[in-house]
C-alpha cells in the first residue's frame, strides 16, 4: 500500500513535469513568434512565473481531488491508472505537436480508472458535465470573444479612430481591464484572507494586505490608462515598440495564470491518493508518516503545493519548441500587438476560471483567444484547416485518455495494484 502512494505521487510529479514542457507553449508562443523574447529566456520566465501562480491557490485542486469520485471509491490503482492515461496521451499529441488538454486528458484518464476498477455508476458524471463538459466550450468561447474584442479595440485606439467620448469611454475601459487582471492576479491571496478573517485573523493584517490589493489595482488603471493614450493615434512604429515592451507584461500574466490551474491538477490528484490512503487505512495514523503529510479536512497540503509548483516550472523550463511552432505561426502569423490582446484575453479568462475552482483548459483558451485576434483582422487571417485538426484534438482527448487509462487499469489490476 505504502509502496503504491510512493509511486502515485511520484507519477504525479511527472505527470506534472510532462504538463509543463507540454504546456510550455500556452505562456511564451505568442511572445516567442512576435521576436519579443528568444525562445529559452521566455522559457525561463515562464517557468518562474508558472512556479509563483501555482502557490497562489488551490480552489482547482480541491476541485479535482474530491470534485469527480468519492475518495473512498479510489485506490492507489485507480490514480495511477488515471496518470499513466493522462501522460501517455500528453506525450503522444506532444510528439505530433499537437496542442491538446493537459487537463482534459488528467480528467478523461480518472474517468477511464475509475470505471474500470468500480464501474460507470463510481464516477460524478453530473461534475463532468458542469466543471468539464460545460467549461469545454464556454472558456474558449470567453476566450475568442474577448479576445477578438480586445484587438478591436486596440487597432481602434491605434488608428485614432474614436474621439471626445468615445475616446473617453475606450481609455476607460482598457483602463478597467488592467485593473481587472491584476486583481485577478491577486484573487487567490484576497481569497485566503476572506477566509482567514472568518477564522478570526488579526483584521490588522487583513486591512494591509486589501489596501495593497487596491493600490495594486489603481496601479493597473493607471498604467491602462497610459497605454492608451500613447497607443491612440501613434506612428506604426511606435505602436509596435509599445505592443512589444506590454507583450512581457502580458507573456508573464499568462505563464502566472497557467500556473494558477494547471498545477493545481496534479495536486489535486496527489490529495486524491493522500485521501484514499488515510481512507483505506485502518486505524491510527502511521507512525512514520507526519501530521502534516496528510490532509486535513478539504485542505491540500503545503508539501503537495510546493512539489506540484516545482514540477511543472521544471517542466516548462526544458519545453520544446514543437507545440509552440504550432500556436505561433500555423494558426496565424501573429503581431506583437496581436499577441498581447491573446495573452491579456486569455489570462482573464484563465485566473477566472482558477478562481472559481473550474479545472479549464489552458491550451484551449489561448488556442482560441489566437484565432479571436485573427478573425478580428478577417476570418481568412485564420488559418482553419490548422485550427480544426486542433479541435478534434479537443474532442477526442477525453475518451482516448479514458481509454488509455481503462485499460492501464485492467492491467495494474492484472498486477494485484
Amino acid at each position: 500500500m505504502v509502496s503504491l502512494l510512493i509511486a502515485v505521487v511520484l507519477m504525479a510529479i511527472v505527470f506534472d513535469y510532462i504538463n509543463g514542457f507540454h504546456d510550455a507553449a500556452n505562456a511564451i508562443a505568442t511572445v516567442v513568434s512576435t521576436g519579443v523574447l528568444p525562445i529559452r529566456t521566455a522559457v525561463l520566465l515562464a517557468a518562474v512565473l508558472n512556479f509563483v501562480g501555482a502557490m497562489a491557490g488551490t480552489a482547482v485542486a480541491k476541485t479535482i481531488a474530491s470534485g469527480f469520485a468519492d475518495p473512498a471509491q479510489v485506490t492507489q490503482g485507480v490514480v495511477l491508472a488515471a496518470l499513466i492515461g493522462a501522460s501517455v496521451w500528453n506525450l503522444i499529441t506532444w510528439w505530433f505537436g499537437i496542442p491538446s488538454s493537459s487537463s482534459h486528458a488528467l480528467v478523461g484518464g480518472l474517468a477511464g480508472a475509475v470505471v474500470g476498477h468500480a464501474g460507470f455508476g463510481a464516477f460524478k458524471w453530473s461534475a463532468l458535465v458542469q466543471k468539464v463538459l460545460v467549461p469545454l466550450v464556454a472558456s474558449p468561447s470567453i476566450g475568442f470573444v474577448m479576445a477578438f474584442f480586445v484587438m478591436v479595440g486596440l487597432v481602434w485606439l491605434a488608428r485614432g479612430r474614436l474621439s471626445g467620448l468615445g475616446r473617453l469611454v475606450a481609455l476607460l475601459v482598457w483602463a478597467a481591464l488592467v485593473a481587472l487582471a491584476l486583481s485577478q492576479w491577486w484573487s487567490g491571496r484576497a481569497h485566503a484572507l476572506a477566509e482567514a478573517l472568518k477564522k478570526g485573523a488579526a483584521t490588522t493584517t487583513i486591512e494591509l494586505e486589501y489596501a495593497g490589493l487596491f493600490g495594486l489595482v489603481v496601479l493597473g488603471a493607471m498604467g491602462g490608462w497610459w497605454f492608451g493614450k500613447k497607443l491612440y493615434a501613434a506612428a506604426p512604429q511606435v505602436v509596435a515598440r509599445l505592443a512589444r515592451r506590454m507583450q512581457l507584461v502580458s507573456a508573464g500574466l499568462m505563464a502566472f495564470s497557467h500556473g494558477s490551474n494547471d498545477a493545481q491538477k496534479s495536486m489535486g490528484i496527489i490529495t486524491l491518493a493522500l485521501l484514499s490512503f488515510a481512507a483505506s487505512h485502518q486505524g491510527p495514523r502511521p507512525g512514520w508518516m507526519p501530521e502534516w503529510a496528510l490532509p486535513q479536512g478539504e485542505s491540500v497540503p503545503l508539501w503537495v503545493v510546493i512539489v506540484c509548483a516545482g514540477a511543472i516550472a521544471a517542466g516548462t523550463a526544458a519545453g520544446g519548441t514543437r507545440i509552440i511552432k504550432t500556436m505561433g505561426t500555423k494558426i496565424i502569423r501573429i503581431t506583437p500587438l496581436q499577441g498581447f490582446a491573446a495573452e491579456t484575453a486569455g489570462a482573464l479568462t484563465i485566473l477566472g476560471a482558477s478562481r472559481l475552482g473550474i479545472p479549464v483548459s489552458t491550451t484551449h483558451v489561448i488556442n482560441a483567444c489566437i484565432m479571436g485576434v485573427g478573425a478580428s483582422k478577417r476570418l481568412s487571417a485564420v488559418r482553419w484547416g490548422v485550427a480544426t485538426n486542433i479541435l478534434v484534438a479537443w474532442v477526442v482527448t477525453l475518451p482516448f485518455s479514458a481509454g488509455l487509462a481503462w485499460l492501464s487499469m485492467q492491467l495494474i489490476a492484472l498486477a494485484g495494484g
